[in-house]
Parts: C-alpha cells; structure tokens; sequence
C-alpha cells in the first residue's frame, strides 16, 4: 500500500489486518471483517483494495474501512467468467489483473470492475499468483505445468520464463522486488520453501 503500509488477508478468519512495516518491525494498526472468505487481496492506491472470493466467483472494490464501492460477479459480467478467481495484480495507471483458477485465464478489468478483455493460451493450464515486473510483462505462476509465464497483455503473448529444469514445482506465489531484481516463487501446499531467483534482464 506504499508508505510502510500493507494489507494481510487472514482467508479462515475472514479478516483484513493493516499492518505499519518500520524496518523489520511489523505492528499490527487495525483490522476489518469481510463477508465469506476471500481469496486474495490488493491495494488499489492509497485507499482501496480489490478483493477476490471464489464461493461464488466474484471481485470486489472495497475501500480500507469496509465498504464495498464496487463488485462483479458472473451475472453482472453476463457470462459465466468467473469460476475461482484468485491472484489480483494491479498497475499504476488503474488497470487490475486476476488469475482465475478454474477458467484458466487471465481476466483484465478496469476502475470500475469492467472486463476489458481476458487472456487464455495452452501454457496456462492453472493460473494462480501473478506479478508485473514490466507494463508489459505479467509473470503467472502456473500450477500445474510447473512454470513461470510471461504474460504481455498488450499483445497478448505467452511466453516460458522457468519450469522444471529450473526448479519450478507446482508454484502458487510470486513476488518481485524492484530494487534487487529478485523474483520469489512459493510453492502449492509448502509454507516453509521460497525459492529465490536473479532477474538479469527484464526486457
């Protein structure tokens, strides 16, 4: 959420905890409810957050004191879109990006929860976490190919980055740190691996 501000959703306690980050310090500011159990969550700007649930399929725009702005589901989408959205990636200029588990696709919707336009291709067989590194590069981990993809969603290209012979196993999380140039990849059902890789080039 920028200025040493983040959001952590607790998914069996159906809550959203803001936590203030100084250093290696985390301290724990306040935290809200939210109905059902969400899947995944991410800042916005400064003042919302865009939350995902997948019983059923839907995404909302919330603001950080609760209340929803915003949400779209199969039957405001008009067709059945939505099936276990997950992962939310979201760009400085207002465009929000979701993984959708059971559709295998990539959904692009704008500010106010329109679909502007879905990316499907054989490489995402189970398309979970998802990062940008690049305006046009959006990296998904996809499960059960055991692969790091690049996504362009300005042509809507898919491209292979790292699968098996690098290490990929049924990868569920990624993160990119900027400053470093590391990439962090999570593995489907293990909490105590990360897996760290060197990005040397991102173009």
């Amino acid at each position: 959420m920028g200025d040493g501000k983040a959001a952590v959703l607790l998914y069996i306690m159906k809550k959203i905890q803001f936590i203030h980050v100084v250093g290696d310090t985390l301290t724990l500011d306040r935290s809200i409810d939210v109905k059902e159990s969400p899947r995944n969550i991410s800042a916005y700007d400064s003042s919302r957050l865009v939350i995902s649930y997948d019983s059923p399929g839907r995404v909302e725009m919330m603001t950080i004191d609760g209340r929803v702005e915003d949400e779209v589901d199969n039957q405001k989408a008009g067709k059945h879109i939505f099936h276990n959205p997950y992962f939310i990636a979201t760009t400085s200029s207002g465009k929000i990006f979701v993984s959708d588990y059971g559709t295998r696709m990539i959904i692009q919707m704008d500010r106010n929860l329109r679909i502007t336009q879905t990316f499907t291709s054989p490489m995402l067989t189970s398309p979970l976490g998802i990062v940008f590194v690049s305006t046009d590069q959006l990296l998904v981990a996809d499960r059960f190919s055991h692969s790091i993809v690049v996504l362009n969603p300005t042509n809507g290209t898919v491209t292979p980055l790292l699968g098996q012979a690098d290490g990929i196993q049924e990868p569920k999380a990624v993160a990119w740190c900027p400053a470093s140039k590391k990439l962090y990849v999570g593995r489907y059902g293990d909490q105590t691996t990360l897996s760290v890789f060197e990005v040397r080039n991102e173009h």
